[in-house]
């Protein structure tokens, strides 16, 4: 029996029909949960100076446009970093690049390397506990030690980096560690028993 052009386009209807049912029934089964504000990126409360984007399922999450704490910001004790200083707030350092902070001042002395990684053990600000830079983390410190000294000098009290040879926590060998050096690209290593300056920094 031949079709109609009628009975074609009501079998055709059907079929789209049925389709449809299948489909939306298999989608409803196969609907995964609505991802966290984390997930997708919002993990930030506070960006600072830059611009933020909220999470549209809670609008107190954001993502920071841009890196929130680049090396020569102010880094306060609130988790907070400000191109210039803040009066009010508890300075904590200068950031030298991606999660370090610099102290504000040198050790009051030279000193060997094993009294140099107690000393930066007994050093806190803002609540936070400072360390003896690793030497990739004194090479942060020299590659933006321009930037953080501009940071240093908004602040009272603080010094600059200098021309000397700081310790780094990172050993060469059972007699030797690497020191690292502001201001250009030398990586000696030195005796531990030997006396170098100190520059304690924060993890954040």
């Amino acid at each position: 029996m031949r079709m109609t052009i009628t009975n074609r386009m009501m079998m055709g209807a059907s079929l789209l029909m049925m389709t449809f049912s299948f489909a939306t029934k298999t989608n409803a089964e196969t609907c995964t949960q609505v991802p966290t504000c984390a997930e997708l990126g919002f993990t930030e409360t506070n960006c600072g100076s830059k611009k933020a984007l909220k999470c549209p399922f809670d609008q107190t999450k954001l993502f920071c446009a841009g890196e929130k704490c680049p090396a020569g910001y102010i880094y306060y004790s609130d988790n907070t970093c400000s191109e210039n200083y803040t009066s009010g707030k508890t300075v904590v350092g200068v950031v030298a690049g991606e999660g370090i902070i610099v102290n504000i001042v040198n050790a009051g002395s030279t000193m060997t390397w094993e009294n140099a990684i107690s000393h930066c053990k007994g050093v806190s600000r803002g609540g936070k506990t400072a360390h003896l830079p690793t030497f990739d983390e004194g090479r942060k410190i020299a590659n933006n030690s321009v930037a953080v000294n501009s940071g240093l000098a908004k602040i009272s009290g603080a010094s600059a980096l200098t021309y000397q040879y700081y310790w780094s926590s990172t050993e060469f060998d059972t007699t030797r560690a690497l020191n690292f050096y502001p201001l250009n690209s030398l990586t000696p290593t030195i005796t531990k028993t030997d006396t170098s300056n100190v520059r304690c920094v924060f993890a954040f």
